[in-house]
This record gives structure tokens, C-alpha cells and sequence, in this order.
């Protein structure tokens, strides 16, 4: 961490100085040493201490004295890595959940089958006429015929025939996506 030398200097409420380059030096073992008390990954715990180093530095007219600044390190650290920890547990909580309640294999698959599915549906959408893959697109976001209406600037009407439209072209043209999902599962 390289701080400019006109910004080592640190002046507290009570009118000490701290030299924020030799605190550093001073304090960065002890405090990397007190983060991998909680933590075991070694380059983590190095993150944590410098991004409270980060924190100090944007909050260092707040401190009465050296007492405080070190309070703050510890007590910001500890958060640090007890945040860490426990979204881990939630990380290892979701992974957990899909192994047991799921064949790990099969939702892979699922997933790819998914994402594929979305990209040939896509594929026809925009192969259609502009104005009914338009009206198409804002009732996959969750439009309604009415709000399509308003912001296209047509009829309600006119919406409903270009979806008509556009989901019997569609029909047409997915009917074989459709076996493939019948037989992939």
C-alpha cells in the first residue's frame, strides 16, 4: 500500500500524529495475524487488513486517539471476516441444497436444456415481423396488452392480432423444440 508522502500523516482529535506508513508496517503482521484467527486463507486475510487500512484512511478525523484507531482495526477486521464466514455458510448452504435435493448431473443438464431452449425461442422471435416481435418482447417482460397499446402507440386490438400472429408462427416453427423437451426428461 503506497500512500503519498503528503497524506502519511494523520492527525487525531486530540492533536497526535500517526504516520499512516510506519503504523502500517508497524501493525500489518499483527493485524493479518488477528484476521487468520477467523479465517485460513492467507491472501483473504491480507485483503481484509488493507481494505481496512482503506477505511481508516476515508474515516481518520472520527478517532480520539491510538487507542481508538487500533479498536477500530480490530473490531473492523473481526466483521470482515465473520461477514466472509457467513456467506460461506450461505454459499456451502446452497450448494448443499441442490446436491441433496437434486442429482447434481441432471441439474446441469437442466440447465443447459434451459438456457438452449431460450436461445432457439429467441432465435424465431427474431426472425418475426418487426412490429409482432416487438409486441412479442414486451409481453415476455411482463407487459400487458394495455401497456403495450400505450407505448407502441396502437390499439389494444392491434396488439392481440400481433401476438395471434406471432404465437402460431411460432407454434409452427417450435412444434420440434417441444418433442425435444418431451423426450429429454
Amino acid at each position: 500500500m503506497s500512500i503519498p508522502d503528503n497524506r502519511t500523516k494523520i492527525l487525531l482529535a486530540n492533536g497526535d500524529k500517526i504516520i499512516l506508513k510506519d503504523f502500517f508496517h508497524a501493525n500489518y503482521p499483527v493485524f493479518s495475524s488477528f484476521a487468520a484467527s477467523f479465517v485460513s486463507d492467507t491472501n483473504l486475510c491480507q485483503d481484509i487488513v488493507q481494505d481496512t487500512f482503506i477505511k481508516f484512511w476515508r474515516n481518520q478525523n472520527t478517532f480520539q486517539n491510538i487507542f481508538s484507531v487500533k479498536a477500530f482495526f480490530y473490531k473492523s477486521i473481526r466483521n470482515s471476516c465473520l461477514d466472509y464466514i457467513k456467506h460461506e455458510k450461505v454459499k456451502d448452504k446452497f450448494a448443499n441444497y441442490y446436491i441433496n435435493q437434486n442429482n447434481p448431473v441432471q441439474y446441469f443438464w437442466e440447465e443447459v436444456i434451459e438456457k438452449e431452449a431460450y436461445s432457439v425461442v429467441y432465435q424465431e422471435i427474431n426472425k418475426l415481423p418487426e412490429k409482432e416481435k416487438e409486441v412479442l418482447l414486451l409481453a415476455l417482460k411482463g407487459r400487458t396488452n394495455k401497456e403495450i397499446a400505450k407505448d407502441m402507440s396502437i390499439a389494444i386490438s392491434t396488439v392481440k392480432t400481433h401476438k395471434s400472429r406471432a404465437y402460431k408462427v411460432l407454434r409452427k416453427k417450435l412444434n420440434g423444440l417441444i418433442l425435444f423437451f418431451l423426450f429429454a426428461f
